[in-house]
């Protein structure tokens, strides 16, 4: 029953899906969200950059991807990548709408899998399979039936995407892993490690990594595809989401658990982050049902 739900295209586009998913101590794949649209919002067809990986399955439809490497067309099966940084237009045409399945995701294996699959800025749109559209389906499905461990199983449902994807990519040429991913690589766990460390800066990784800062700097943005100071931020963002929605420690509390001595520019930070001070958010989200009321901001 549950498979044919699944794989029945009718109920999936009955209504948008939309799972924000649990942030997780899970280093290798960590996804963030996971949703099914069956319109595509004017406010995501503008120009922006975003913090994170994605990837996007079309369903139904047609249209343009604008990048800094290039303009591709877009139309159903077609799945296309976000990277971490670039800004980057996505829109579909007024007489073929998109319907989508989108999943965004950080972690310190996806640079390599990138390159074992053959994803790079200017080989980034694959065709789907049948497999990988179950895929697809099953993590935004299943992301809504088991909410407590979606984290979990939203990561595994990630490495059978890119095991399919390497799949189909067997008989293709792959660049061969290069030492300065093994840098960022070492720095994204040791970053993961330290990110309650108000002295975490990056010539304090790139001391840990025994390299010139500016070199460390340079080799970051060009792996990541985003500047060291604007990761670190967005990591510790996602981490103060997730002790808010532990629920138990005040704002106070998690400023000093997120590196941030100073309440009040961790307020700032959360903001610019998400268009809303923290005591907003643990409101309008969770409600504060720990010991600590929120502080006032």
């Amino acid at each position: 029953m549950c498979y044919n739900y699944i794989m029945n295209n009718a109920k999936l586009g009955a209504k948008d899906i939309y799972n924000f998913i649990n942030p997780s101590d899970l280093k290798d794949i960590s996804v963030i969200e996971a949703a099914y649209r069956k319109k595509h919002p004017e406010v995501s067809k503008k120009p922006m950059a975003k913090s994170y990986f994605a990837l996007h399955l079309i369903l139904k439809g047609e249209g343009k991807l604008i990048t800094p490497n290039g303009e591709y067309p877009l139309k159903k099966n077609d799945i296309f990548v976000r990277f971490p940084g670039e800004v980057i237009t996505y829109y579909d045409y007024d007489e073929t709408p998109f319907r989508y399945i989108f999943v965004t995701f950080t972690g310190a294996t996806v640079i390599s899998y990138f390159k074992r699959v053959g994803i790079t800025y200017t080989n980034r749109i694959f065709k789907t399979s049948d497999e990988l559209t179950r895929l697809f389906r099953l993590l935004v499905l299943k992301s809504c039936e088991y909410p407590e461990v979606n984290d979990m199983f939203a990561a595994g449902c990630m490495h059978l995407i890119f095991a399919d994807l390497a799949r189909q990519s067997v008989s293709q040429p792959k660049v061969k892993y290069d030492v300065k991913e093994s840098y960022v690589l070492n720095a994204i766990n040791f970053i993961q490690l330290h990110l309650d460390d108000s002295e975490l800066s990056a010539d304090y990784v790139a001391q840990y990594l025994n390299l010139n800062t500016d070199y460390f700097l340079r080799v970051f943005r060009g792996v990541m595809g985003t500047a060291f100071s604007k990761y670190i931020v967005a990591k510790r963002m996602s981490l103060a989401i997730s002790l808010m929605d532990d629920g138990e420690l005040s704002i106070r509390e998690i400023a000093l658990q997120c590196g941030y001595e100073d309440p009040s520019y961790f307020t700032k930070s959360f903001r610019n982050a998400y268009n809303q001070s923290p005591s907003e958010y643990m409101k309008k989200h969770i409600g504060h049902i720990g010991k600590n009321p929120p502080e006032k901001e």
